[in-house]
């Protein structure tokens, strides 16, 4: 039997009304998010990864509705044996109108998972795991928005140049690019995990950081967590190891190296530094196995 003739659900410009209700709804009610698309540098074309590090290139606002009134959904706050996660969750609507006319000079029609949102109220990034791009289901026969379920990010060394300050200085909050140097004359082996510092001595130094790799052989020194001001006319030697380099060249590696906040990993690395010696083939037998 045929649905009946006499309502059609095809009408254009009943269409486009349930389309002019809904970005009215989010534009009232809604917030201003920050969408991020995600660009692939090194694309798995077969598992549709990246095998490098993912860039954040632009960021472009968009209003967006959100669905869950009470809060954040998904777990909360977890005590584990790891510490404390953070396992906010967030459901949000957004106009199939509006996000086709923002983001279709860029390739894309759609929200797409693995993309970031920026949300403004609890500055926190949100990354989007799912697309639902069938509810409500076909309102008269056309679908006027999308479901974009996320999760709170969690970085991995990402870069952003997103022209928005707020969100760029994550790479000097949570990342940093260590100091490639190629040494000329001077003598004395560094020691990996050690501090190195320039001028007369640690206490009174005007530049300090820790060694990440040292190769005698090639004459290369990799430093990084820089605190002062780093001198390329000035030695540099090793707080421990007391070896000296003075320098020949210098530049920002392209190695990522991702800080926390609230890690003690370094501390506890330099304490177990000071009670064995890592560089030995045997540091815990004292020569005995």
């Amino acid at each position: 039997m045929a649905t009946n003739p006499y309502f059609r659900k095809s009408i254009r410009t009943e269409q486009d009304l349930i389309d002019d209700l809904s970005v009215e709804v989010i534009k009232i009610h809604g917030f201003d998010m920050i969408y991020l698309p995600r660009t692939l540098v090194a694309k798995d074309e077969i598992f549709g990864e990246d095998r490098s590090v993912s860039e954040f290139k632009t960021g472009r606002e968009i209003e967006m509705l959100v669905e869950s009134v009470d809060g954040f959904e998904g777990d909360g706050e977890v005590f584990g044996r790891l510490g404390i996660e953070i396992k906010d969750n967030i459901s949000l609507l957004v106009a199939r109108r509006r996000f086709e006319k923002e983001f279709a000079d860029l390739g894309f029609l759609t929200p797409r998972e693995g993309d970031l949102l920026y949300f403004p109220i609890s500055g926190s990034l949100f990354e989007i795991n799912f697309v639902e791009r069938e509810n409500p289901f076909y309102q008269l026969n056309r679908i006027s928005t999308y479901k974009v379920t996320c999760s709170l990010f969690q970085y991995n060394g990402e870069m952003f140049n997103t022209g928005w300050t707020v969100i760029d200085e994550m790479n000097t909050r949570y990342t940093e690019h260590p100091l490639d140097i190629v040494i000329s004359s001077g003598e004395g082996n560094y020691t990996e995990g050690e501090y190195v510092y320039q001028g007369s001595s640690f206490e009174t130094a005007t530049m300090t950081a820790r060694v990440e790799s040292w190769d005698r052989v090639s004459g290369t020194l990799q430093i990084s967590n820089i605190k002062g001001t780093y001198d390329p006319l000035l030695s540099i030697v090793g707080k421990s190891s007391g070896a000296s380099y003075e320098i020949q060249s210098s530049s920002e590696s392209t190695t990522v190296i991702t800080n926390e906040d609230f890690g003690d990993n370094l501390d506890i690395e330099e304490k177990g530094n000071e009670i064995f010696d890592f560089t030995e083939l045997d540091p815990f037998s004292e020569g005995d196995l």
